[in-house]
């Protein structure tokens, strides 16, 4: 199995994707910017191997630290409203640089179904939105994945439809760079699960997997 540091690990995606690769049998590291506001694990996970490390996405050294010594890295950061201010290209910036220095080339990243802006599997309510309400979040995503392309990194960019918290639909759908035809959802922990899987599967390796229900 392999060790793994999760970053946005408090939040509700990062949170899950946490989970998911205990039970898998990984190592986890969940990076957070405020450890004491970690939420715990569930009971069965409590005596996992889990660390929990200080580190912003946005502080160089932090990040440094957090990524030493680990297989691969995950980042489920994210902003808390619709407005990325940077928050993804800033990242990437720093999760590149730092993951250089350590000698450390796996990552795998959330982004969305939105980033791809001419996709014509989206419904026309869809592009609409990404064009104008989350036009600003969604070009964020885009510069942070033409950042880690430039980048001698092994990346995989997961880009999920609508994330959903609802049961796991047991089944999902995944197209390289494009949406799913009719897709326009996904379960959030169908999600989680994905993303531990395409960690350790190299078919996925400098591809877009984007998955719907």
């Amino acid at each position: 199995m392999s060790s793994l540091v999760v970053f946005g690990a408090n939040g509700a995606t990062g949170h899950l994707i946490v989970q998911e690769a205990l039970r898998a049998g990984h190592g986890v590291t969940a990076a957070v910017r405020d450890p004491d506001a970690f939420r715990a694990v569930p009971g069965e996970l409590r005596d996992a191997p889990l660390a929990v490390a200080r580190a912003d996405v946005r502080d160089l050294d932090a990040v440094r630290s957090a990524v030493t010594g680990h297989d691969a890295v995950i980042s489920a950061i994210g902003p808390r409203g619709r407005h990325a201010g940077k928050l993804y290209s800033e990242g990437a910036r720093t999760l590149v640089t730092a993951m250089r220095a350590c000698g450390v080339r796996r990552l795998v990243a959330l982004s969305s179904s939105g980033a791809r802006r001419d996709d014509p599997n989206h419904p026309l309510w869809y592009r609409v939105v990404a064009r104008t309400v989350m036009n600003e979040l969604y070009g964020d995503m885009r510069l942070m994945e033409d950042i880690v392309r430039d980048s001698p990194l092994d990346w995989t960019f997961v880009r999920p439809g609508r994330i959903v918290d609802e049961p796991s639909a047991g089944t999902y759908r995944v197209l390289d760079g494009a949406n799913p035809e009719g897709g326009t959802s996904i379960p959030r922990v169908d999600l989680a699960r994905f993303v531990i899987r395409a960690t350790g599967d190299k078919r996925w390796s400098h591809r877009l997997p984007t998955i719907v229900r």
